[in-house]
């Protein structure tokens, strides 16, 4: 009778030591599994940005001229050609935000967010980049927005 204790303890100490091995074998593909999700949605996250980018150089003119006029008129009339420009400087300021997002939270390298940089400095030099700038502020991340104020700064200088 005692054997059988034994042999009952035996087996639930082995079953105890299997399930233990188990765990720890599962742990580490659970571990790796989670970091190949990480880096799935981190190039998710900037394939999608590339696409915004995509769609910008593929866009065409929109019907929306009245409510540029009035957001960024400030008392004075501006054609045609001068809203299409401000349409588009917009559109490349927010995909440039996103780029920069994904720059602070590590998910670019500092070499791509240099690429983006440059992008974002040329398009500063346009005429209307400073009138988007403040007209816009407060509705970007106030991180990017005060990078973009030292660039329009140092552009004066």
């Amino acid at each position: 009778m005692v054997r059988h204790l034994v042999d009952a303890t035996t087996l639930t100490l082995l079953a105890t030591m299997v399930q233990t091995v188990v765990i720890t074998l599962t742990l580490p593909v659970f571990i790796f599994q989670f970091r190949s999700l990480e880096n799935a949605i981190r190039e998710a996250s900037y394939q999608s940005l590339l696409g915004r980018y995509n769609d910008y150089i593929m866009s065409g003119q929109t019907e929306d001229n009245l409510l540029l006029a009035r957001l960024f008129s400030s008392g004075k009339d501006l054609s045609t050609s001068d809203l299409a420009g401000i349409r588009r400087l917009m559109i490349a300021y927010g995909i440039i935000e996103e780029a920069y997002g994904l720059y602070k939270k590590g998910w670019i390298d500092k070499e791509t967010w240099d690429q983006w940089a440059a992008w974002l400095k040329a398009l500063s030099a346009h005429p209307h980049f400073a009138m988007l700038h403040a007209t816009t502020s407060g509705t970007y991340d106030k991180d990017y927005q005060n990078h973009v104020s030292k660039l329009i700064e140092s552009n004066k200088s």
